[in-house]
């Protein structure tokens, strides 16, 4: 019985020890930690993770806020839809929380989107007399770029890195003839470049180089630095043979492994993680099928063997297609479980057209007695499948397709939660 009431003294005591230990409160200046740690934790994160944890208190996201500007990282891919060229303010669609949201642009009224770069839109006013007048905005950071006027005849810009930095090269890309138009910062005017041949379908920026691609899968390849150096020299007298001549471009002939009829293809290049991927869109051939996209097909180019090489797998990359605006992404760094998928606008089967030349699609399906409902601006495709049989994509036939525009960290950090 002793023992037993010692035993029972002995639990009563620790019992009271228990009561008094959770009566008490620890604080800890979570909000007071080192910039420096804060900084580590977040290059640990993925995008998604990094906003979730800056929303825990107003130091933490000041911290993530001033340190975003330097990183890297480029941010949140999202669809700025088409045909709002006369609003201020623009829908968008936000990939990973698939919300709309709308982005505030009065420097862009009256002005069609043509295509982007990274946060950077490429805008052009009302075309007259086959006359364009482009710019470069960054509704972000609010900067703009006034280029000089060139002619309604090309389809395509591509800019070999951010306009903002000298040494950046801006190219277009004819849609009648093989011809090209360079710019560079401080730059009057445009310098026009001509080659023989059919006009490139696409064109893309990687490794210090352009490559554009030709009817038969070809690579043309300019070094952007040549140009660079060619346009850059204070000389007014210099002729355009003379830098026609300088220009270098080396043509590569790229086999093919596999054969392809290219009726309905709309052919698209892609830089990813240092590659020059091509990805094939097949559309439908059928009668009365209009902008039904059935497969996808991706080929790295393999540069030692100069020849189109099949990828079964994306791996950790997300592909992002449309006119003017294709990009890679991470699916790590997004914070997104999906991989080797493509996310894809809704574009039109000829890659010559621009949107102020498809006016007619307006009520076209009314028109033509056509049903257009369940429709859609952007789909997305899951890369393995070899045969995809049961994929069907139908783009809606009244509008010109969305294009692609990355949301720095940063500005989405500030202007939303992610929960």
């Amino acid at each position: 019985m002793a023992a037993q009431r010692k035993r029972n003294r002995k639990q009563k005591k620790q019992r009271r020890l228990n009561e008094v230990k959770d009566k008490e409160v620890v604080s800890v200046d979570w909000a007071g930690l080192p910039q420096g740690i804060l900084e580590i934790v977040f290059e640990q994160l993925s995008l998604v993770d990094c906003i979730s944890v800056s929303n825990v208190c107003k130091p933490w996201r000041n911290v993530f806020s001033r340190e975003l500007c330097s990183w890297e990282r480029l941010g949140f891919p999202s669809l700025l839809m088409s045909g709002q060229k006369d609003r201020e303010r623009r829908i968008c669609i936000s990939m990973l929380e698939k919300r709309a949201w709308e982005m505030e642009l009065p420097e862009a009224r009256g002005k069609y989107c043509w295509g982007s770069f990274q946060d950077w839109l490429i805008l052009v006013d009302d075309v007259q007399c086959y006359s364009l007048n482009v710019s470069l905005f960054n509704p972000f950071t609010r900067s703009k770029i006034k280029l000089p006027k060139t002619w309604d005849f090309y389809h395509k810009m591509v800019l070999s890195g951010r306009p903002c930095l000298q040494n950046c090269v801006c190219m277009l890309v004819h849609g009648e003839r093989r011809e090209l138009a360079f710019w560079v910062p401080g730059a009057q005017s445009w310098h026009e470049f001509r080659l023989a041949g059919e006009p490139f379908e696409d064109a893309v920026f990687c490794n210090g180089s352009f490559y554009l691609l030709s009817k038969d899968d070809g690579i043309f390849q300019i070094e952007t630095a040549r140009v660079s150096s060619v346009l850059r020299r204070d000389d007014a007298s210099t002729s355009a043979a003379a830098f026609d001549s300088e220009i270098k471009t080396e043509f590569h002939k790229v086999i093919m492994s596999e054969d392809h009829v290219n009726d309905g293809v709309l052919r698209y290049l892609v830089e990813s993680r240092g590659e020059v991927l091509l990805v094939y869109r097949q559309f439908s051939t059928s009668p009365g099928a209009v902008l039904e996209t059935r497969n996808f097909k991706v080929f790295a180019l393999d540069v030692a063997q100069m020849s189109w090489k099949r990828v079964e797998n994306l791996g950790n990359q997300i592909l992002f297609l449309g006119k003017c605006s294709s990009r890679s992404f991470s699916a790590a760094e997004l914070g997104i479980s999906m991989d080797s998928c493509i996310y894809f606008a809704n574009d039109d089967v000829s890659p010559w057209l621009n949107e102020w030349h498809s006016l007619h699609l307006k009520g076209m399906s009314s028109r033509l007695g056509l049903d257009n409902s369940g429709r859609k601006h952007w789909g997305i495709f899951r890369l393995g499948n070899r045969d995809n049989v049961h994929f069907c994509f139908r783009g809606d036939r009244d509008n010109w397709g969305p294009i692609w525009v990355t949301a720095p960290l940063w500005w989405y950090c500030n202007n939303f939660r992610i929960n």
